[in-house]
C-alpha cells in the first residue's frame, strides 16, 4: 500500500508546548501526531490550543499517521 498525502480539517485533541508535540483528530475521526515543525506561522513561538480547528496536510500509510503541515488558517 503507498502513502497518501491529504489536506483534512481537523480539531487539536493536545498539545504539549514544552516537548512541542500533540495529536490532531481529523473529521475522519482518526489521530495524528503532530510535531511544532509542521506549524505553518511566520510566530516565533509555534503552539496550538485544545479544541483549536485548523487545516492539516496528513501523511497516512500502513507505518504511520502524522502531520506533515498544519494551517491555522481555514
Amino acid at each position: 500500500m503507498s502513502a497518501s498525502v491529504k489536506w483534512k480539517m481537523g480539531e487539536v485533541s493536545w498539545f504539549n508546548d514544552g516537548s512541542g508535540e500533540g495529536v490532531i483528530r481529523a473529521e475522519n475521526g482518526k489521530n495524528y501526531y503532530v510535531h511544532y515543525s509542521a506549524i505553518d506561522s511566520n510566530k516565533k513561538r509555534k503552539t496550538l490550543k485544545q479544541n483549536q480547528k485548523v487545516k492539516v496536510q496528513v501523511l497516512d500509510d500502513e507505518f504511520a499517521r502524522h502531520v506533515t503541515k498544519l494551517s491555522m488558517e481555514l
